[in-house]
């Protein structure tokens, strides 16, 4: 087994042990990945949906010579995340201008143009690259929730954004034109640096698709009792609504989720005496089903087709 986890049906036979993976292969101990690749089964098993792909990715890499990891695989190796039904595909980079698919693999067409990275010990292109290519390709949600991670600068600081906006517009530029560069300037348009979560990049694609107004993002709130300032996933200050795209998912079981859930409650309670404003609150299941999501906007005075002024946040906040 190598560093990775797999078992190369080459090395073992090279010393000799070939039985040795015969007898664990008839005992379900390993799963043929690939020819000749071979992985843990219960490792495997266990695992995400991402980190099955990934191990598949690395199982394709390892049989062939000098890789390069491309377009959505690029991506995922990069830790950027994903929604939706994943590829069955693994995506890599052709050793020439010419692009091929062939047994679950795509070869993209090189340009030339392509930066390269290294991500544990394998070879890829870099993250911008990545996110042009899968918004090309995949889905608008896919697409999008990859490139506001690849932006996202956390409100601290605590690392900077691996991406910028100015780095995917560059690069946008340089490409033109192109196939399908309406859907990647689709993605480049709507993907901002402050979506925390997933969830919010999926409610703001379902407000635009609902016909809401448009809200403040990660609007801050000073709460002075608690001698702190919140941030709001989401503000319609003038419909006096805010916006938690969260749910119960969040909080787990057991006593440690009681106190997280008790610490919420604390907070929203301060926020509505701070604001006067009232809360929709909803859940991943809610923004991915859209009429859920409709119906607790519409509760809370949030609806379709409201005209309301942009607003800017006060100094103070």
């Amino acid at each position: 087994m190598n560093s990775d986890g797999f078992v190369l049906s080459s090395q073992v036979r090279s010393v000799g042990r070939l039985s040795t993976l015969e007898e664990q292969r008839r005992c379900d101990e390993l799963l043929r990945l690939r020819r000749g690749v071979y992985v843990d089964r219960e490792r495997y098993e266990g695992a995400g949906p991402l980190r099955r792909y990934r191990d598949r990715a690395i199982a394709v890499a390892l049989q062939r010579r000098s890789p390069v990891f491309a377009g959505f695989t690029a991506a995922v190796l990069h830790g950027l995340p994903s929604v939706g039904r994943l590829p069955g595909e693994i995506f890599l980079l052709a050793g020439g201008p010419s692009g091929r698919r062939r047994n679950g693999v795509v070869e993209i067409a090189r340009t030339g143009a392509e930066r390269l990275v290294e991500i544990d010990d394998w070879a890829a292109v870099d993250v911008v690259d990545a996110v042009i290519d899968v918004a090309k390709r995949m889905p608008l949600l896919t697409a999008l929730v990859m490139a506001d991670a690849a932006l996202h600068a956390p409100r601290f600081g605590e690392k900077p954004p691996r991406c910028t906006s100015d780095d995917l517009r560059a690069a946008y530029q340089a490409r033109m034109p192109f196939p399908a560069s309406s859907a990647v300037r689709a993605v480049i348009e709507r993907a901002v640096p402050d979506a925390d979560t997933p969830i919010e990049t999926l409610s703001r694609l379902r407000f635009e698709e609902l016909g809401v107004p448009a809200p403040l993002r990660q609007f801050a709130v000073p709460l002075p009792r608690l001698g702190r300032v919140v941030h709001l996933d989401f503000a319609w200050p003038e419909l006096g609504v805010w916006g938690e795209a969260d749910g119960a998912e969040k909080y787990g079981s057991g006593p440690e989720a009681a106190r997280v859930v008790r610490a919420e409650k604390l907070r929203e309670d301060e926020i509505r005496a701070e604001t006067g404003w009232r809360c929709a609150r909803w859940s991943w299941r809610d923004a991915w089903d859209r009429a859920p999501l409709r119906d607790i906007l519409s509760r809370a005075g949030v609806r379709r087709n409201h005209s309301i002024a942009p607003v800017r946040p006060p100094s103070a906040r």
